[in-house]
């Protein structure tokens, strides 16, 4: 389209989209377009009647292409804000949820209130992003992140030093569960624990959204038959902690009475919490130590 306006450009992105089944058919095809211009999604409604060069309209045919297979839109402009700060988003891992935010805002409440300069250990920190929000909020601290993707790893590394925190936010060689404490000598030292692990069933995950089921890394999603299979390997392992404090998880819907009850089994006299998401459902379980 010669002489196309972004008004235009996002009218015609927006029809390709709800062709395609995506539901936030207006939305993805602005953000594609102030990718392509590198402009504020903010500022797209000001732009309205200007024209758009030859050059970007391509690359924003391109981008929206991409978004008509289904790619997820973080992955396509490669970037996502999450708790109020912006991360490099690919590929190499998960996609960050809104839900999310959930287990950091109950980390750093129930951090904040001990004492000392926490040490706290991330497992399986795909993106990295709870470990640097939790770096952020927490200026005392050191987080410990492993994963046992090396390319969730790489990915990390790089939203480290976007927000600037390579000193705080170690990022450990890659292995299963806390397995890479170990290998540094660290599981002395960890005294709060906080995970978002795998916990989709096995099942289920061929039902998921085209974005999810086919463009995000499955062993980051897939928690076996239950879903639990993630909790019923790192909590009881959580016993080698001789310092730990504080464990924070986040769960599936209707998850965290079981995956309290698998915590319990290891942690019998610990205080148990449930804390809900914006929508009521119990996203995250906290053991108190």
């Amino acid at each position: 389209m010669s002489g196309a306006t972004v008004g235009q450009l996002i009218a015609q992105g927006t029809r390709e989209l709800k062709a395609a089944g995506v539901d936030s058919a207006h939305f993805d095809a602005s953000n594609l377009l102030a990718a392509v211009l590198d402009v504020e999604l903010r500022h797209i409604p000001v732009l309205r009647n200007d024209l758009v060069p030859l050059a970007a309209q391509q690359l924003f045919a391109a981008h929206l292409q991409q978004r008509v297979q289904r790619e997820p839109l973080q992955y396509i402009i490669g970037d996502t804000e999450f708790y109020g700060l912006r991360f490099k988003c690919d590929g190499r891992a998960m996609v960050p949820r809104p839900e999310t935010e959930t287990l950091v805002a109950a980390a750093i409440d129930r951090i904040a209130a001990l004492d000392g300069k926490p040490v706290i250990a991330d497992i399986g920190t795909g993106t990295g992003i709870v470990a640097i929000c939790l770096a952020q909020a927490l200026p005392e601290a050191i987080v410990y992140a492993t994963d046992s993707s090396p390319q969730a790893l790489g990915l990390a590394w790089e939203n480290v030093e976007l927000h600037r925190l390579t000193d705080r936010v170690i990022l450990l060689p890659p292995g299963p569960a806390l397995q890479p404490l170990h290998a540094d000598q660290l599981h002395e030292s960890v005294e709060i624990l906080v995970s978002n692990p795998p916990y989709v069933e096995s099942s289920q995950i061929n039902q998921l959204q085209p974005e999810i089921r086919d463009f995000e890394p499955r062993t980051a999603l897939d928690g076996g038959p239950d879903g639990l299979d993630s909790y019923r390997r790192l909590l009881p392992a959580c016993q080698q902690l001789s310092r730990l404090r504080l464990i924070a998880v986040e769960v599936g819907q209707g998850q965290a009475e079981a995956v309290a009850s698998i915590g319990r089994e290891s942690f019998p006299s610990a205080h148990v919490e449930a804390v809900p998401d914006l929508s009521g459902i119990q996203r995250v379980v906290v053991f108190r130590l």
